[in-house]
């Protein structure tokens, strides 16, 4: 006969095992996308230089928009992100680590800023304005770009703008 801490310890190995089991798929679709927030220095510095270029800079932030659109994530605060001659601060025409944190975090403040306003409260839900578009939802055309018609219309569409 087993002793109750037998079956006591029988069933809690049975119970984790099926719950590791149930939490797999979560974990490789975790890994599937990667980290979220803004690149490291690291990742726009490609060549590895210790400074990011406006070349480096473009592209990285180009494949990370170009990967969201594949995986269909949701572009937020793309359009308020800030450009390579805004984080240069020191206009010498490439951006060092402190440079490149230094915009990231103001530029996560601003969005975070913009969420405190009417309309973001318990009970308001998902009305217009609120769900983020992805890139496809801008990219009308889809080669993969989104050129300054096609902002102005998205613009247009979403805040009544006029599109020019």
């Amino acid at each position: 006969m087993k002793s109750p801490e037998q079956a006591a310890f029988k069933a809690i190995l049975i119970v984790t095992v099926l719950i590791a089991l149930v939490m797999l798929p979560f974990v490789a679709r975790a890994k599937e996308h990667g980290p979220h927030g803004p690149p490291s220095f690291q990742q726009f510095d490609a060549d590895g230089s210790g400074f990011v270029s406006e070349e480096e800079f473009n592209a990285t932030r180009a494949a990370r928009h170009a990967k969201m659109a594949e995986e269909g994530r949701q572009m937020k605060g793309m359009a308020t992100a800030p450009a390579f001659s805004d984080l240069d601060t020191d206009g010498d025409g490439q951006l060092n680590e402190a440079e490149l944190v230094a915009g990231q975090k103001a530029h996560r403040a601003s969005m975070r800023k913009g969420k405190q306003g009417k309309g973001m409260h318990h009970g308001m839900g998902h009305g217009k304005g609120m769900k983020m578009p992805t890139f496809p939802d801008l990219d009308l055309d889809g080669n993969g770009c989104i050129d300054a018609e096609e902002f102005a219309r998205h613009q247009a569409e979403r805040h009544g703008a006029p599109a020019e």
